[in-house]
């Protein structure tokens, strides 16, 4: 999921990307709910006919299955900001808050997007700054990403589309 914004007084423009997420943390719940009711009524069925080794089993199972779904929905809060402004363009990524923070001069910037190396695999967009290259959008899919390549023309432009500010308070 793509947000784009632009405030023309502040001279500042941001791109918010986002993982599809398919289902609420709610749902998941509900999900591993309705299972580990499920699941330990039969554990506890079996081990009241002497079966007790099926209830440990039964436990380990649901704990790795919660474990795993609490990994892709935490992957699934994952975001990436892009903030632009006529000096600056700031990269940040994150799950709650920012925690990876890069600033590159604007003038030294430039995008590129490469193509897919197979045909079932989706074309990259990367950001570049001198000798640094950080790939963006990795989670978006192929609409997505032309949806973001283009989000990001329509942000370069306006930013260059913006007038000079004066420097006030100087003497001549």
């Amino acid at each position: 999921m793509i947000t784009s914004e632009f405030d023309e007084q502040a001279r500042i423009g941001r791109i918010v990307l986002r993982p599809n997420r398919s289902w609420t943390w709610r749902a998941n719940t509900l999900f591993i709910g309705t299972l580990l009711v499920v699941s330990l009524s039969v554990g506890v069925a079996f081990t009241l006919q002497g079966l007790w080794v099926v209830l440990p089993f039964t436990v380990l199972e649901l704990g790795i299955l919660s474990g795993c779904l609490w990994y892709c929905v935490r992957r699934t809060h994952r975001q990436e900001v892009l903030t632009f402004s006529p000096e600056a363009l700031v990269l940040e990524r994150g799950i709650l808050r920012p925690e990876q923070r890069i600033e590159f001069q604007r003038f030294f910037t430039r995008f590129f997007v490469k193509g897919p190396r197979h045909p079932w695999y989706h074309k990259r967009v990367a950001v570049r700054c001198r000798d640094q290259e950080y790939e963006i959008g990795t989670f978006l899919g192929g609409a997505e990403l032309d949806d973001l390549i283009g989000q990001l023309r329509a942000m370069i432009r306006r930013l260059d589309q913006l007038p000079a500010v004066e420097a006030t308070g100087v003497r001549q």
